[in-house]
């Protein structure tokens, strides 16, 4: 009786552990900015202006997407992506990309 006892709260214990333990990722609401997308943005924003030059923006495509890459939110990843695309590349290809990745955070909800 007492193995019996013990099979049934074990079970109840998992059954409840199941329906409670939903991963981060399932909980996060894409449509919401999560810290990692705070983050990238924030380093964005901090290092845009200084960025003039290719190894500076490489530099800076790199530190957006540490943070950018692990974010839930809708485009955050994405944007890093190219912006990381547009860094060694020309004057216009390197705006393109920083006016997407800038403009992902602000549909994400970023205040500057």
């Amino acid at each position: 009786m007492r193995t019996r006892h013990l099979a049934a709260l074990t079970f109840a214990a998992l059954a409840l552990t199941a329906c409670g333990s939903r991963s981060h990722a399932e909980r996060a609401d894409p449509t919401k900015l999560d810290d990692a997308a705070s983050l990238a943005c924030d380093d964005f924003a901090n290092g845009y202006k200084a960025a003039q030059t290719t190894d500076a923006r490489v530099d800076l495509a790199n530190k957006v997407n540490e943070w950018a890459q692990s974010s839930k939110t809708n485009g955050i990843a994405e944007g890093a992506t190219i912006l990381a695309r547009g860094s060694d590349g020309g004057e216009t290809a390197w705006q393109l990309a920083a006016d997407t990745f800038a403009q992902s955070c602000l549909y994400a909800g970023w205040k500057t």
